[in-house]
């Protein structure tokens, strides 16, 4: 059995129906088991009589219950917006007011206001008659939207990016295609489903009926944990950003040997250091390393490669890989230039894995979507160029920073450490006083066994042969590890409160 993203319908397969289709942090369901409570929740949730598209806010934490949520609304044709608990409640009611939806299904304890028409909490409807009925989102019939993600606006305002049913389905196409997964593997997630990774997970599993194995935030945490759940159930895809797959590699059991079911290692959502890629191909010889590149804006990622030896071998930076199939990658420059490492321009996808734009903001859609040739694209504000028809990642233009008068790209620091031998993982952070830049200050995790020391004499010698004098940070930090932020990326906060916080000498 499997559940079609496209058609919104459960499909017979050659597949045993007991065999499990969610593992959650509240039990696991059997596909027909599944079906069986998404269909009873679709029930529930049709006699409300919800306008046709109107969206619906998914809340919990991991919960089997809240992957049934998610699918039943796209039965129905309503756009599901899954919103974890590391979202604070402020700004999840900043959310609802947004989308103007009228239903929010909670798994939570939490609770939500009276204002709220509809909560179904625990398999109950709770009604709230004075409230009114939001507008939501116009109807879509001809491409329903499947899900609205909120990203970080730059205004402080959440954005809401729309993904339609065509975008999801060129999207499945190339997963399907591309990537080699089949209805026997078992998707790893620990992703907070707000956070687009997860879509990897939530649908190619769905859609292939796979296995989808979800790990709450404390057993995320819990390495020895983490890795018994993994070898428990089989876990054969695994779905994360680097940093979090890095902080494992400090596991002396998280290895090939220990965990032979892991074929594959399915990166997104940051830059993938090459020595993290070095180290797991060093210890899992026969699964693959998938580095991928992608803004919420695509639905998810557009670029794909194999990691190999023999590619880490034969370039000096890091690929994020070749265009998905039925779709353009383009570096745009300002002068119209072929984009180059030293030169590299502006990012821009066309194609159908497009958004059809944010929500409600039609002054950032007419910024950052266009039409081209009847296709639609997005200009990404990152920064790259072509080599071998691969594409390369050159950071984003809000990582350029003005010190002393000089332009300065922070990616461009960062890869400059990088290239450095003994250095892990690098990146580059601006100290602000207000909007004001006071100086750069470098942070850097060493490789295992890497001698401080001497090592930060090795960057200062190299940074000083390839970087303009300005361009040099003020300081470096060592760190064993960098912090995260809820989606499991780099906390660039918390690497500057380290900083400041530091001892003394």
């Amino acid at each position: 059995m499997r559940f079609d993203i496209v058609s919104g319908q459960f499909e017979e397969t050659d597949g045993a129906p007991d065999k499990p289709a969610v593992i959650g942090s509240d039990g696991v369901l059997s596909w027909s088991v599944f079906k069986t409570r998404c269909e009873s929740l679709a029930a529930m949730i049709s006699v409300l009589g919800l306008p046709a598209g109107h969206p619906i806010i998914v809340r919990g934490h991991k919960e089997a219950e809240m992957v049934c949520a998610m699918t039943a609304c796209m039965m129905l044709g309503h756009p599901y917006i899954p919103l974890d608990v590391v979202v604070p409640m402020d700004r999840v009611m900043r959310i609802r007011a947004i989308t103007g939806s009228s239903l929010i299904i909670d798994h939570t304890d939490e609770g939500f206001a009276n204002d709220v028409p509809f909560v179904i909490q625990r398999g109950m409807v709770r009604r709230n008659a004075a409230a009114a009925m939001g507008a939501g989102v116009p109807d879509r019939p001809s491409d329903p939207i499947r899900y609205i993600i909120f990203t970080s606006g730059s205004t402080g305002e959440p954005k809401g990016v729309r993904i339609t049913r065509e975008a999801a389905g060129a999207f499945l196409e190339w997963m399907v295609n591309d990537f080699g997964f089949t209805s026997d593997d078992v998707f790893i997630n620990q992703a907070p489903f707000s956070f687009d990774l997860s879509v990897y997970e939530l649908f190619t599993s769905l859609h292939s009926g796979a296995t989808l194995l979800l790990n709450d935030a404390e057993t995320a945490k819990d390495s020895r944990r983490f890795l018994d759940r993994v070898k428990e159930h089989g876990g054969s895809v695994w779905v994360s950003t680097p940093t979090f797959a890095y902080l494992y590699l400090t596991e002396p059991s998280f290895t090939g040997a220990e965990l032979p079911s892991i074929h594959s290692f399915l990166f997104c959502g940051e830059a993938l250091p090459k020595m993290t890629a070095q180290r797991l191909l060093h210890r899992f010889p026969n699964a693959r390393v998938l580095n991928t590149y992608g803004p919420t804006e695509a639905t998810v990622a557009t670029s794909l490669i194999d990691v190999t030896r023999d590619m880490l071998a034969n370039y000096t930076d890091m690929p994020v890989g070749r265009p998905k199939r039925d779709s353009i990658i383009r570096t745009r420059t300002d002068d119209g230039n072929v984009a180059t490492k030293e030169a590299p321009g502006e990012i821009e996808i066309i194609g159908d894995h497009v958004s059809i734009g944010y929500l409600n903001n039609n002054e950032l859609n007419a910024e950052k979507f266009f039409v081209d040739e009847g296709q639609r694209g997005f200009r990404t504000g990152d920064y790259g160029w072509f080599q071998d028809g691969i594409l390369f990642f050159n950071g984003r233009r809000d990582e350029q920073v003005k010190l002393n008068g000089f332009r300065i790209e922070l990616g461009d620091i960062g890869a400059q450490m990088l290239l450095v031998p003994g250095v892990a993982d690098a990146i580059a952070v601006p100290l602000k006083s207000g909007d004001v830049v006071k100086r750069i200050v470098g942070f850097v995790r060493p490789a295992p066994g890497a001698d401080a020391a001497g090592l930060q004499a090795l960057i200062a010698t190299h940074l000083e042969r390839s970087l303009p004098a300005y361009m040099i940070p003020a300081d470096l930090m060592f760190v064993e590890a960098f912090p995260v932020n809820s989606s499991h990326k780099t906390d660039r906060k918390a690497l500057i409160d380290l900083y400041i916080k530091r001892p003394r000498v």
